[in-house]
């Protein structure tokens, strides 16, 4: 990792070196959130480039709204890591990186020399951050696995059984993305972990397992214990009647939870009965039988915009927020000046929102944004640079960064 020379703040974790060898959304998502952060991020693309170039709207020219953000602020050189020719320009990246994410089977791994025993014998300071489908470590490692797959195979589909009566996927990626976040929360422990070795580690993110986990916390209700104390679900958010209430002008979360706000929601809409009743005393009481709870925020909301039920709920701290549709989030009074959107121009594809991280550091900028580069744009800036780095970089590892 290299060490700033400036004394100026610089983005979070500028300096540091990160190989990107992946496809579609997991390790691409992982690689954006570090890139955001201010990380050197090299896409490593196979002959034709990552297929999520070509996914979706603006696919037929390569530039689709998918890669568009997720390759944003990184950098590309196109490889064939399975043939000969280009194995020597792999392992000098590998060199030079300070971590190396990937979403490939391990039998692909190692047949392109990401294996952890080539990439330690190569660089031993470097971190491989593995992520697929089942662990690395399982007799399923090399089974072929996609998001809905994982949905299907780690409860989270079943959760739409116990609330809809068939199991269904959930409408965005969400495995995907919450395994790239993970592989994130991998590299920054194991980058902490190199502060007292200085040695480089692996990682393994398996999807199935890190969903599974994702679903369990709430949902394995009573098989928590053994042996068991009742069915699984948590029966608060698995209720047919837990979502969305419609106003008078649109629809609205209304959200009396602790006791205390259900005493002022009760207060508020005049039913002073509803404290004593034996499905609405307590929060436990409500949660045991959400429909009773669910459609006296139902009948409350039918009555009003969601100006004013807002404005009654706010009066009282009672946690409230009107559904923000989809189309409507660049034009939302809060989300519309989030500092994560931001107006970019592409060269190909004009005008466009950048959708980037949402943290704010209090003493560290975001990194400008940088249009997602072309498949091997960056060729000859990035053989440049590792053609010159006959040892490791300045600041030697991680562990350097982290102790400054």
């Amino acid at each position: 990792m290299t060490l700033p020379t400036s004394d100026q703040p610089a983005p979070a974790l500028d300096g540091l070196t990160v190989l990107e060898v992946g496809a579609v959304i997991m390790a691409p998502y992982a690689g954006k959130i570090l890139a955001d952060l201010g990380a050197d991020v090299i896409k490593v693309e196979q002959p034709g480039g990552d297929i999520g170039r070509r996914i979706g709207l603006g696919g037929a020219t390569g530039d689709s709204v998918l890669s568009m953000n997720l390759n944003a602020n990184k950098r590309s050189i196109e490889l064939d890591a399975g043939v000969d020719a280009d194995r020597p320009t792999l392992e000098r990246l590998i060199s030079w990186a300070d971590v190396i994410i990937t979403n490939l089977l391990p039998r692909r791994r190692a047949r392109y020399g990401l294996d952890w025993d080539t990439v330690h014998r190569i660089s031993p300071r470097t971190i491989l951050c593995t992520a697929q489908g089942f662990s690395s470590h399982s007799p399923y490692g090399d089974r072929p696995a996609y998001d809905d797959i994982i949905q299907a195979g780690s409860g989270l589909a079943d959760t739409y059984r116990l609330r809809d009566g068939a199991p269904a996927y959930s409408p965005y990626v969400v495995a995907d993305k919450v395994c790239g976040m993970t592989m994130v929360q991998a590299v920054l422990s194991a980058l902490f972990a190199t502060r007292s070795s200085g040695a480089g580690t692996w990682v393994d993110v398996p999807m199935i397992d890190t969903m599974s986990a994702f679903t369990a916390v709430e949902h394995l209700g009573g098989h928590t214990f053994v042996p068991s104390r009742g069915d699984v679900g948590w029966s608060r958010v698995l209720a047919p009647e837990h979502r969305p209430h419609r106003a008078l002008d649109g629809y609205i979360c209304v959200m009396p939870y602790t006791d205390r706000n259900w005493a002022d929601f009760c207060e508020l809409i005049e039913r002073p009965d509803y404290l004593v009743h034996p499905d609405l005393s307590t929060n436990q009481a409500r949660t045991r039988n959400p429909h009773v709870y669910e459609s006296v925020l139902a009948d409350y909301a039918a009555s009003r915009t969601c100006g004013q039920i807002r404005a009654e709920c706010e009066r009282y701290a009672i946690p409230v927020q009107a559904v923000v549709r989809v189309d409507e989030i660049t034009a939302d009074s809060y989300l519309g000046e989030s500092p994560m959107l931001s107006a970019q121009v592409h060269s190909k594809q004009g005008q466009y929102l950048h959708v980037g991280s949402p943290l704010t550091f209090n003493n560290r900028p975001r990194p400008e944004v940088r249009e997602a580069p072309g498949l091997d744009a960056n060729r000859e800036d990035i053989l440049d640079e590792i053609g010159r780095a006959s040892s490791p970089k300045v600041g030697g590892s991680a562990a350097a960064e982290l102790e400054r």
